[in-house]
Formats: structure tokens, sequence, C-alpha cells
């Protein structure tokens, strides 16, 4: 019988909060719990504290491993974060600094669910070593990328995984091949994105192996050789899933109230450090779009 599991809370119940939660509780050594804000008042530092620690009659922490997918990502996009700025940095930088430096404290491994949109341009595939061109000392990007690097620049410890444009098994509305169904107008841009059902498969692997987080990695998690959006379209036609009204148009046309991160990201940090290799981007998409429409 075993005797020990490794504890595990997922703060959010969102897109990736959901479906990480969905994977670990059918995992035997795994015992998890997800939490979000209407449950549970996580952006209260004295709340969160208890959550986390058993207090004086024990030393030891509650969790293993607590996994941030909490944040603000604006409805029905990022540019909801230039009409709420102050919520936009509370949700992505001072919570989220908050949970991590009392994981330190009570010596619990802390992963965050970060974002990739803090490069823009396509000089190079950006690594984790390259300063970020689209983030909190640039005017020009938008707040919810200031606020995603405000936070790197700040935490403490942990595991920090960017992502970008996450995509997944099923018409989740958050689901980036879902947004593109329901868009008529597109942009034509090169760009990485992160397919959620290998995002998940990392994260149970470095729970289940207990790696310790206690010091500081940015990693960016995104799929390899990214498509364009004319690339994906082709294939969302093909497997049934399209739109027939789709226009690509001048990024200008949309009237943005925000500036977006288009870039490509490096993913030979995950493939060198931590022994794991994405599938490629097209391969991912495909696989996808035959789960979606057998639906």
């Amino acid at each position: 019988m075993r005797t020990r599991w490794v504890k595990v809370l997922i703060i959010g119940k969102g897109y990736v909060g959901t479906y990480l939660y969905n994977k670990l509780k059918e995992v035997e050594s795994v015992r998890v719990e997800c939490i979000q804000s209407s449950e549970f008042d996580y952006t209260d530092p004295s709340l969160i504290e208890k959550k986390l620690y058993r207090g004086k009659y024990s030393s030891f922490p509650r969790y293993d491993y607590v996994i941030n997918c909490a944040g603000f990502t604006g409805r029905p996009n990022v540019d909801e974060g230039e009409l709420k700025k102050d919520l936009c940095y509370k949700l992505n930088t001072f919570v989220p600094l908050n949970i991590a430096n009392l994981c330190k404290i009570h010596n619990i491994n802390y992963i965050h669910i970060s974002s990739g949109c803090i490069y823009t341009g396509y000089q190079k595939a950006w690594t984790e070593d390259d300063e970020p061109n689209f983030g909190f000392y640039n005017e020009e990007s938008s707040t919810y990328s200031k606020s995603k690097h405000a936070f790197e620049i700040a935490c403490p410890q942990g595991l920090i995984l960017r992502v970008r444009m996450p995509f997944c098994d099923s018409l989740h509305e958050r689901n980036y091949l879902t947004k593109l169904k329901n868009y008529d107008r597109l942009v034509q841009y090169r760009n990485s994105k992160t397919y959620i059902t290998e995002l998940v498969k990392f994260i149970e692997k470095i729970v289940c192996e207990e790696r310790q987080l206690k010091e500081k990695d940015i990693v960016n998690f995104v799929n390899d050789r990214p498509l364009v959006t004319s690339e994906v379209t082709e294939l969302m036609t093909h497997y049934g899933i399209g739109n027939p009204n789709w226009e690509f148009i001048d990024i200008e046309k949309l009237n943005l109230k925000a500036n977006r991160s288009n870039c490509t990201l490096s993913t030979e940090k995950l493939k060198e450090k931590y022994d794991f290799e994405l599938m490629s981007e097209r391969v991912a998409i495909k696989l996808a779009l035959v789960n979606m429409s057998n639906e």
C-alpha cells in the first residue's frame, strides 16, 4: 500500500487549470486539489498562507507542488488589459509573486504558467536568455505583456513555463483553433503555439518524478516548426472545422487597443535540459483537429 502521495494544489480552474486537474486526478501517485477565486480568495495573502502551510503544529507544508494557472487574459482578448490595468497587474504580477514567495518560505515547489508574448519580431527564434523586447521596459507593448514580464523579473523561485496561443483537442472557447474558427477576419503571421495536451503531460512528468524546483528557471514551452496562419486554416478546412467567411487583412484594420506580439520561440532548452521534445506544430494541430472533429 502506498504510504505517500505527491500533493498538488492547482490555482485556477480556467482553460489550463481544468485540463491539468482532470489529468492529475487520474494519476495514482498524486493527490490533487484545484481552487478558483469564487471558492477561495487566493488573492488574500493571509488566506493563501493558511492554505499552503499547516501552521505551528507541523513543520511540513500541505503541498509538494503549487501550480499557478490563474491570471488575467482579458475577454474577449488582451485589449481588456488596457481598460483594467490595475487588475491586470494584480492578477498577473502581484498575486502570483505573493504565492511564489510563500512557496519559497515554506519550501514548496512552484510551477507558473506564463506567456511567451513578451517578444516580438523575427530576427531569431527567441531563447530564454534573450532580454524580452515586448515586455515591461517597452512602452509599445501591451499591459498584458508588461505584467507577465514583470512577474518573471521579480519571481524568486520555481519553474516558469512560457506558453503561446494554446490549443487543445476540444472546441473550448479559449482554444486558439476555436478562436480562429469564430473569427471572420484574420492576420497572417508565423507564431509559436502550445499544444495543451503536451503541456499537461510535461507537468505530470515533473510532478511524478518529484523534481525539485527550488531555483528559478524559465522555459519556452511551444511546439516546434510553427506555422503561419494560412497553413493552420488550410488544415482546419481539410478536417471540416473551417470558416467559409475567412478573410486575411492587415492588422491595422482591426483597430486594436493594444499592440500584439508576433514571434517564434526556441525550444532547445526544453529538449536539452528537460529531455522533453514536443511534436511539430503541424502534427500537433492535425492530432487536435482529428480529436475535435470526433467530438
